[in-house]
């Protein structure tokens, strides 16, 4: 009779372990994500996030021990992955300094957590990166829309899908949403050429000058106010050193 081998499953103590590259040895703070045990400075959260000043600050039940003190009793962080989380970590122990390297991927999902535990200055580091990549109009729209990031830094790519000849697709309208799809849908017809002999506009790529499509763009999305709009050449790419490595 042949014996089949039983090897018991391992227990969720068993499988969680320190993270190799965030376990600090002068980290006060420890959270658990996915299976590792993340120990880092709880200065940064606490001066960065309200979220987390409220979180890490309340009270432990009598008795216990306040979540996050220890590997026993860590600070969970749910529906995070740890790649993503050390990816978070990277923007406050980056080895050099204020010069990031990173994926568009790796912004986004560093933006998508700094929006969602409130870290502005990490926002504004993300939004700062994020101009530097070539990203298609309709998706930094909606990339932009759905984590509240400055919207005049979008005027070069409501220009690009005005100027076009193409007007939105159902699915770009779906993306973006019914209030700026109706917007840009405005916007086109006031780009559009000077109307013909007969009344009729040109359906043509509309021909206005630079400065009159960012004024008309500025005028129906509402961005008259507040500081100048950024630069319509895009930017190059940072030359920066220092790579996330996970």
């Amino acid at each position: 009779m042949a014996h089949s081998n039983y090897f018991p499953p391992q227990s969720a103590v068993e499988q969680i372990k320190r993270h190799p590259k965030y376990y600090l040895n002068g980290g006060d703070v420890h959270f658990l994500v996915e299976n590792y045990i993340y120990r880092v400075h709880r200065y940064f959260f606490e001066r960065e996030s309200a979220w987390f000043r409220e979180k890490l600050g309340a009270p432990a039940p009598a008795g216990q021990a306040p979540k996050g003190s220890s590997d026993a009793n860590p600070f969970p962080l749910d529906d995070i992955a740890a790649d993503d989380f050390s990816k978070f970590l990277w923007v406050f122990y980056n080895p050099k300094y204020s010069i990031y390297d990173a994926t568009l991927e790796d912004w986004v999902a560093i933006l998508k957590l700094a929006f969602d535990w409130r870290f502005a200055e990490v926002k504004k580091l993300c939004s700062r990166e994020l101009e530097k990549f070539e990203i298609a109009p309709v998706q930094k729209i909606e990339l932009y829309q759905m984590y509240e990031l400055d919207k005049k830094l979008l005027i070069p790519s409501y220009m690009a899908l005005c100027v076009r000849a193409e007007p939105l697709t159902l699915k770009e309208g779906r993306q973006l949403g019914l209030e700026t799809a109706l917007l840009l849908a405005t916007a086109r017809e006031c780009a559009r050429g000077k109307p013909l002999a007969n009344g009729a506009r040109s359906p043509t790529a509309a021909e206005l000058e630079e400065e009159d499509m960012v004024s008309i763009i500025k005028e129906i999305f509402g961005l008259t106010a507040g500081p100048p709009s950024p630069s319509l050449t895009p930017l190059e790419k940072g030359t920066g050193v220092a790579t996330f490595t996970g």
